[in-house]
């Protein structure tokens, strides 16, 4: 793997900032690390694409260059990358998969596929694994830059926006919630309408935007349910719940996803397991946990086991994935003990976010083990019915 350095290519015309940061964007210079340039990894097999790529860049980023998808992840797995350039066609371990263990690695990652003249359709593939854009062969070092910055922009605005107050940010999904509805409803007409009329290029543009509105609109509606739990708007509702229809309802909405990435989903509850509590915010949790275990899983297998218990039943979400970090697991615990407003959360997704404050509002308890061969949650979900559990949720939210 192969460091960037003045004088490995000829590198073209330096630009003081990337196209972009005078309409309020990211700075070349001021990345995620702020006073440090952005970090570009650049994965293809071909010699000529990667010094191409780093001739174009390394004016203003610190370029590392990958052969192979092996040596991709194990560059990413020992030093902090901002960007990646993927070739999504090579030999050995492929883009998609090596898309998918970036992302597992670090979810903030912004990555650009690389395409050759005519082979658009593989970058829908990446694109609808949250890849952020795609370049085209042969480059144009203009588009290349204005593209680049764009990514580092997003990664900036997603970085701070985990470090924004909840408050300011459930005032603004709400603000965005109609707009992004407005943009998501009219790119579907025009893909089912004008499907025939639309060229391959507009038809990924399509999916661009439906992708990335439908990423966004999932950030915009957690953020305002977590407000609304948090303002108690939300008051549990219990009723008799089957926890065996929670996880069959929860694995039927992830199984086209489970299918798409080829992993094994397996479902271990007995038929009859009841239980009193809330079934929409239990299904919720369910469902987060679930969709995490899916999403940084990229082999083997996903598993929801249930058992009944001393009042109440346990609840393992189990993955094969790389194990989630430890800091994760502090920062969710802090969410689920009350502590969030007072050591807020540097590096928690909305997910688990949410995941903690649904397991204070259920007065359930939640355990997370991980490891480099899986992640273990483990839940003890009380049966509200019961006049003990009742009042141990009554001291969780207060």
């Amino acid at each position: 793997m192969n460091e960037a350095s003045a004088g490995d290519v000829a590198a073209g015309a330096p630009m003081p900032t990337f196209p972009g940061a005078a309409d309020g964007m990211l700075s070349a210079r001021r990345p995620a690390h702020m006073n440090e340039r952005p970090r570009v990894l650049v994965v293809d097999d071909e010699m000529g694409v990667r010094e191409s790529l780093r001739a174009i860049l390394q004016g203003d980023c610190d370029v590392s260059t990958a052969s192979s998808g092996e040596q991709a992840i194990e560059l990413l797995a020992r030093q902090p990358v901002d960007l990646m350039t993927l070739d999504l066609k090579m030999p050995g371990l492929d883009g998609i998969h090596v898309l998918e263990r970036a992302k597992q690695i670090d979810p903030d990652l912004e990555v650009l596929i690389i395409t050759g003249y005519g082979s658009l359709d593989t970058a829908v593939q990446g694109l609808r694994l949250h890849a952020f854009d795609y370049l085209s062969k042969p480059f144009d070092s203009t588009h290349v830059r204005k593209l680049v910055g764009k990514a580092l922009a997003r990664r900036l605005a997603v970085r701070r926006m985990k470090t924004m107050p909840e408050q300011l940010l459930s005032s603004l999904s709400h603000e965005l919630r109609t707009p992004l509805n407005v943009i998501m409803g009219y790119s579907t007409i025009l893909q089912e309408e004008s499907s025939d009329a639309l060229s391959t290029e507009q038809r990924l543009a399509l999916d661009r935007i439906q992708s990335n509105s439908t990423m966004l609109l999932s950030y915009v509606e957690t953020l305002f349910y977590m407000a609304e739990l948090d303002r108690g708007l939300l008051p549990v509702a219990t009723a008799p719940v089957q926890l065996g229809d929670v996880l069959g309802r929860v694995g039927g909405e992830l199984a086209s996803r489970v299918r798409d990435k080829g992993l094994a989903w397996r479902l271990d509850a007995p038929a009859n397991l009841p239980l009193v509590t809330d079934e929409e915010k239990l299904t919720r949790l369910v469902r987060v946990l679930a969709d995490n275990a899916v999403r940084f899983t990229a082999t083997g297998e996903v598993v929801l086991a249930a058992r009944p218990a001393a009042n109440g039943a346990t609840l393992e979400v189990r993955d094969s994935g790389p194990g989630i970090d430890a800091e994760l697991i502090v920062e969710t615990e802090d969410i689920i003990a009350g502590r969030g407003t007072v050591r807020p959360p540097r590096l928690l997704g909305f997910g688990l976010r949410l995941a903690g404050r649904l397991v204070r509002a259920l007065g359930a308890s939640l355990t997370i083990a991980a490891s480099p061969t899986g992640t273990t949650c483990h839940l003890v979900i009380p049966d509200l019915a019961t006049s003990a559990s009742a009042r141990a949720l009554a001291s969780a939210t207060a």
